[in-house]
């Protein structure tokens, strides 16, 4: 898999992990979200290149 699919496939996790935060009662809505933003930026990170996995 090259880097561009990594990044989009973290991406998507991100997302979802945002868009689950009202739908889920194992954390709250504010840190889901937190968590989720902080996923989507992780996928930034590794589609710019300063990360690599």
């Amino acid at each position: 898999m090259d880097q561009n699919m990594k990044a989009f496939v973290i991406g998507v996790m991100g997302a979802l992990i945002t868009f689950s935060a009202y739908s889920q009662t194992i954390v709250s809505t504010t840190s889901c979200i937190t968590i989720g933003f902080l996923v989507l930026m992780f996928g930034l990170l590794v589609r710019e290149g300063f990360i690599y996995i």
